[in-house]
């Protein structure tokens, strides 16, 4: 398992980064937010939709700069 019990939250217009140690799930949280790939167990969502079932919606809300 790559992330367990992962929860965050930002207020509108923030930014953030992750850091960590390699190996820590850095690269596959944000795999599971651009939905590059899909969690296995729990939910990933942005502004309250669904990136599984709602993406369009839900990337709208976001930038990403790999």
């Amino acid at each position: 398992m790559a992330v367990e019990d992962l929860t965050f939250g930002l207020a509108e217009g923030e930014c953030f980064a992750l850091l960590g140690v390699n190996g820590a799930g850095k690269s596959t949280t944000f795999k599971s937010l651009t939905g590059e790939i899909e969690a296995t167990s729990g939910s990933v969502k942005v502004g309250g939709y669904e990136i599984a079932t709602d993406f369009r919606r839900a990337s709208k809300l976001m930038g990403y700069c790999p």
